[in-house]
């Protein structure tokens, strides 16, 4: 399995990337600081043999380099094809009018982690060596997840015969000559 990670904090095209998609600019920011946090952990788990770091900054900058760089790390050939998605930007677009690029009631700290996370992604190499430790924990709480979400299904199904169970028993209720008051 390979992974390509791609880091980016702009903070206008971030919060407007994540304009529809949160409630507010606190939200957008919580949300990318624990995504990349996830990713950072996947690169550490994983190496640099698994994860491939791109900047957005690359993509911008020079698509087609960064382009034939993603394709080179799994071994997929690169096609120009690949570079027709880029040429519009899905997220610059739809600015309000009334676009106001600073939440006041946005925590600072929240904008000072997000910018120091992603200054030191920008500014330092990819982890090189692949820890053992850290992806077993990876791998068992993917584990967990995987099968609290294969049970949903049963607990769905039980809670919706519970449900049925409960409508026929409040209905009976209501129907008896008391209307279910004694």
């Amino acid at each position: 399995m390979q992974i390509a990670l791609s880091t980016f904090f702009d903070k206008l095209r971030f919060y407007v990337f994540s304009w529809n998609r949160f409630a507010n600019e606190q939200a957008a920011y919580e949300y990318w600081l624990r995504r990349v946090n996830c990713c950072v952990e996947a690169e550490q788990a994983y190496g640099l043999e698994v994860v491939y770091r791109m900047h957005y900054s690359d993509v911008i900058e020079r698509p087609k380099s960064a382009m034939h760089a993603l394709l080179d790390f799994p071994g997929e050939p690169y096609s120009a094809q690949c570079l027709e998605p880029l040429v519009q930007r899905i997220n610059s677009a739809n600015v309000p009018v009334d676009f106001n690029p600073s939440d006041p009631s946005t925590n600072l700290t929240t904008v000072e982690q997000a910018r120091q996370l992603s200054d030191k992604l920008r500014s330092s190499p990819q982890q090189g060596r692949a820890s053992l430790k850290l992806a077993e924990k990876l791998e068992a709480e993917f584990n967990q997840r995987v099968e609290y979400f294969g049970g949903l299904g049963t607990k769905y199904s039980e809670a919706q015969k519970l449900i049925a169970k409960l409508q026929k028993e409040f209905a009976l209720l209501n129907a008896s000559p008391a209307g279910g008051r004694g």
